[in-house]
């Protein structure tokens, strides 16, 4: 036999006490059960996981980043046809971006006057009209084509000849000069060194005003300005060395890029 534990009173088996003590925490340990029973019933409903719509900052960013490159170029542009030689010899900060935009310009103006020059014709403004508006036909929609392939090309090829370029000077600069300087600061002055020759090529198309030989005189007015910008900035680069150390390094890299650019197109 069993007893009860609150009263001492003799149990049966299976019998349970009815004394006050033993009911209360019958009563207690019931309720306990239920509620937690309830409280296991009632869960609360899932919450639906809404998206967040994260802010596109990376694209604005990149927008941003890309409308300042081309404010800078064209800050740039202008500020060098006012003053060649002070925009050269301290152009500022200059992105990746700001300097690609320029010689990609250079190119594509290049490019233009190659494809005016090749084709034999002179293209004015009224001659470019008729063309886009079909005056000559299928002709002329072929013309609007190459001046297309002749912007996309000169541009690839205004890239490719700038890394050409400025990477021989940038070479020589490291291992003659054993000067250190990083490579976008080095380069960056390079982006100026076309635009002379890119500025008559310029005048030549949209004016249509050029022969062959015109642009021959165009051409070696063009070189002459580029010869004189590459020598200033390595003037003010290699500002401790003799006027003719850094003259005959000069002709040094240009015979090797014109090396450079000559086989390559032979290959091409």
């Amino acid at each position: 036999m069993r007893e009860c534990i609150y009263c001492g009173r003799a149990l049966e088996k299976g019998e349970k006490c009815t004394c006050a003590m033993s009911v209360a925490k019958r009563m207690e340990k019931e309720g306990s059960t239920q509620k937690s029973e309830n409280i296991k019933k009632q869960k609360p409903p899932k919450e639906k996981k809404q998206r967040v719509k994260r802010p596109k900052i990376k694209r604005e960013r990149v927008n941003a980043d890309a409308k300042n490159a081309f404010l800078r170029a064209w800050q740039l542009f202008i500020s060098f046809i006012k003053s060649p030689a002070d925009t050269v010899m301290n152009p500022g900060e200059m992105s990746w971006a700001t300097i690609i935009i320029l010689v990609i310009f250079q190119g594509i103006i290049g490019g233009l006057c190659v494809f005016s020059v090749v084709t034999g014709a002179v293209r004015g403004p009224i001659s470019f009209l008729g063309n886009a508006m079909g005056f000559k036909g299928m002709a002329g929609y072929e013309v609007i084509k190459g001046w297309a392939l002749a912007a996309v090309s000169g541009a690839l090829g205004g890239i490719l000849v700038f890394y050409i370029y400025s990477g021989i000077f940038y070479i020589i600069n490291k291992w003659i000069m054993r000067q250190f300087s990083p490579y976008r600061e080095f380069v960056k002055r390079f982006a100026f060194v076309a635009l002379p020759l890119s500025l008559l090529g310029a005048a030549s198309v949209i004016l249509g005003l050029f022969s062959q030989t015109t642009f021959i005189l165009l051409i070696i007015c063009g070189l002459v300005g580029s010869v004189i910008i590459t020598y200033e900035i390595l003037r003010s680069m290699w500002y401790s060395k003799t006027p003719g150390k850094i003259m005959y390094l000069m002709m040094l890299s240009v015979f090797i890029f014109l090396l450079i650019v000559i086989n390559f197109i032979k290959i091409a």
